[in-house]
């Protein structure tokens, strides 16, 4: 198969940057309990992501009190970002 004639490229330079406009999505973390359980498996039991620091790492303190052998906890960040056109390549 032949490829059209008037066929144009256009290579452009793309760059990967934290997405900080006024419409951004918020960035939003949640914590993961990370102990292992009796069977040698992560947990797992994780907090809902929250736009609040402090209030997504209360959560650890409510498991805590639940199961107070689970010390060990990962914050997950959610962080949005975007593909920024910076021009011709």
């Amino acid at each position: 198969m032949t490829p059209p004639a008037n066929r144009v490229f256009r290579f452009v330079n793309w760059r990967l940057r934290s997405d900080q406009d006024d419409d951004a999505p918020p960035v939003r973390l949640k914590f993961r309990c990370l102990t292992l359980t009796g069977d040698d498996t992560e947990c797992g039991a994780e907090s809902e992501a929250l736009t609040d620091a402090q209030e997504a790492q209360r959560w650890t303190f409510q498991h805590l009190r639940e199961y107070p052998d689970h010390t060990s906890y990962a914050e997950v960040i959610e962080r949005p970002w975007v593909m920024w056109r910076e021009g011709p390549a």
